[in-house]
């Protein structure tokens, strides 16, 4: 089997190659030809900054990544994460929910497309991405893996400042995050019609307007769950959701830990709470 380096990518090449492991790990594995036209597009991607990619086999093991994506996994080289699986290189509650969206994607073949979420860089900051991820298949039909990209959403909100319309949504979405607000309500601060707002958001934000709404929030309950000892039921009202249940449940679907255990990770107990990363 041989180990061939495309444009920065660890690509397992051969004609019944299985990925690697680590010494003493049982690997199944599952056989991981990249054909050319997947080799062309992690070439592209591996000179695409902000972008973090993956590639994986339907048993969950990595078979192709970047050096974006090595970074986030903790790893020194993309090679480091060929032949390992999301349980080895991430904390156990993380693995398990990307394998359960790994296994969503792939048993209905509905793609997940643009997903907010949180992730922490390399240098504690918090940064926001959209993650997608598709269905890999064969000349056949049959899936082979997963493939994910996660985009690095580094314009921020101000960005809109020059686009005095998209500019009075995105106030209005930050001064009134706690309330009940629609789409059609930044549409008509912007002076737009829902479909404008939407494609305008997308192309100069990243982010559609709902995603706008739920970001000024989460971050909203990212600085109080840090600075304040207020309760998690008062954190949740102050970010706008009717209850603790539903806060915790949205908080949990993009930050990947619950509100507390992300509290108390913040204060120094790192095995009680870890923010998000991408896998």
């Amino acid at each position: 089997m041989d180990e061939i380096d495309v444009s920065g990518y660890e690509i397992l090449q051969a004609a019944d190659a299985r990925p690697t492991s680590r010494p003493g790990r049982r690997n199944d594995g599952y056989w991981s030809v990249l054909d050319r036209t997947l080799v062309a597009i992690t070439d592209v991607l591996a000179t695409t900054p902000n972008v973090m990619f993956c590639a994986k086999s339907v048993n969950g093991d990595y078979v192709a990544a970047n050096q974006a994506f090595a970074e986030r996994a903790g790893v020194a080289r993309a090679g480091d994460v060929v032949g390992r699986t999301a349980r080895d290189l991430f904390p156990a509650e993380l693995a398990e929910r990307y394998e359960a969206q790994d296994r969503r994607v792939i048993e209905t073949g509905r793609m997940l497309t643009n997903e907010l979420e949180l992730i922490t860089r390399r240098d504690r900051s918090v940064g926001w991405f959209l993650t997608s991820k598709s269905r890999w298949t064969d000349d056949t039909g049959a899936v082979v893996g997963i493939l994910s990209v996660s985009v690095d959403l580094r314009t921020p909100v101000d960005a809109a400042a020059p686009h005095a319309q998209l500019a009075s949504a995105v106030e209005v979405a930050r001064r009134r995050f706690a309330e009940p607000i629609e789409v059609a309500d930044l549409a008509s601060a912007a002076d737009m019609s829902i479909a404008q707002l939407e494609r305008t958001a997308r192309r100069v934000l990243g982010l559609s307007p709902k995603q706008l709404v739920m970001r000024f929030r989460l971050e909203e309950g990212l600085r109080l769950l840090t600075t304040t000892d207020l309760p998690i039921t008062e954190v949740a009202h102050r970010c706008g959701y009717y209850d603790q249940s539903a806060f915790s449940r949205h908080f949990r679907a993009v930050v990947g830990t619950p509100p507390a255990a992300y509290r108390h990770g913040q204060r120094g107990d790192p095995s009680l709470g870890r923010p998000r990363e991408q896998a």
